[in-house]
């Protein structure tokens, strides 16, 4: 298995065929870095299409506004390459177990200290800010072998929304010196910065601002170091919000003098809940979730256990517990 770019970008040049895709439950990184990787091999003039059996979150449609997300049912190619962008583990790629095993080649370009190089070509980088910072140094390598600039304005914002976003607005630890530089870059080449941060930290509705006060109810703090808040299938039912419209919920159970860790858990169907977990200076929140079969960042991670709201409560702190 091979871990460069050279190797991709050499793939990229001689094929045609190509399938972009992510993670399930997107995030900005997760859109940011796939529609910026299917606008960049439309430039090329390959046959791209873009494939996620998901909904998107409402604040980050405005990516996909040039192009049509297809289910995996939808989709009927031979001899492609499937690009997985941003995801971990090849279990969470969004599309048919089809899709995924009848690809010639699959190429992963990822940032998850999870990752086991699933790919038959990987570009994995765990220091790296997001995966669109990744897809960012593959563009730029790219343009240098081929003296072309396919970073348009459109491409840059997508990076940039990637970049922002995994960063937390350029707040997390996972923010460096090049995530600085990146972001200069971007914008010189039209990145729409903005509109991006009107549109991802300032455009709630006014639904999501109820269903965060019922969300907030649920708060507990645990020995002083550990928050938790619970939303119900019904909650977001009631406050008709999308399951994947409310992860930015997750940042208050951090944001608390004290707490170490902040958890969220997610009813998304009976007996099936997401949980996401995030840490401020010393808990590896990623081998936490590791216990639950998830992975991702040692600051930001999560899984999916299949089990009451209750239950699994209490089995994630108690495995924060351990921890802390």
């Amino acid at each position: 298995m091979k871990n460069s770019i050279e190797s991709i970008i050499n793939h990229i040049s001689e094929s045609n065929y190509f399938i972009v895709t992510s993670h399930v439950s997107p995030d900005g990184d997760n859109v940011g870095s796939t529609t910026s990787m299917y606008y960049f091999l439309k430039g090329l003039g390959k046959e791209v299409y873009y494939v996620l059996d998901d909904t998107i979150p409402l604040n980050l449609k405005f990516l996909l506004e040039d192009l049509d997300i297809l289910r995996s049912d939808e989709v009927n190619l031979e001899n492609y390459t499937l690009i997985s962008l941003d995801c971990g583990d090849k279990g969470r790629i969004c599309v048919s177990d089809k899709i995924k095993e009848n690809c010639s080649k699959l190429i992963c370009i990822d940032h998850h200290a999870s990752n086991d190089s699933y790919g038959d070509l990987n570009y994995i980088d765990i220091k790296a800010s997001s995966t669109c910072e990744l897809v960012y140094n593959l563009l730029t390598q790219f343009n240098k072998k081929h003296s072309v600039s396919c970073i348009d304005s459109k491409i840059a914002t997508c990076l940039y929304t990637g970049l922002v976003t995994d960063t937390g607005n350029f707040s997390y630890s996972n923010t460096h010196a090049s995530s600085f530089e990146m972001a200069k870059e971007l914008l010189v080449l039209g990145a729409q910065k903005d509109d991006i941060i009107q549109r991802i930290f300032q455009s709630n509705t006014f639904n999501y601002y109820k269903l965060l006060g019922d969300a907030l109810n649920t708060l507990e703090i645990k020995d002083n170091k550990v928050a938790i808040i619970c939303i119900t299938k019904e909650m977001l039912k009631n406050n008709y919000i999308s399951f994947n419209d409310v992860d930015g919920i997750t940042s208050y159970t951090r944001d608390i003098q004290g707490v170490e860790v902040g958890i969220l858990i997610k009813e998304k169907n009976e007996n099936e809940v997401k949980v996401s977990l995030r840490s401020k200076n010393y808990v590896d929140v990623s081998q936490i979730a590791k216990e639950f079969g998830g992975g991702g960042h040692i600051r930001a991670a999560g899984c999916t256990v299949y089990d009451s709201v209750e239950n699994t409560k209490k089995r994630v702190l108690e495995a924060v517990s351990k921890s802390i």
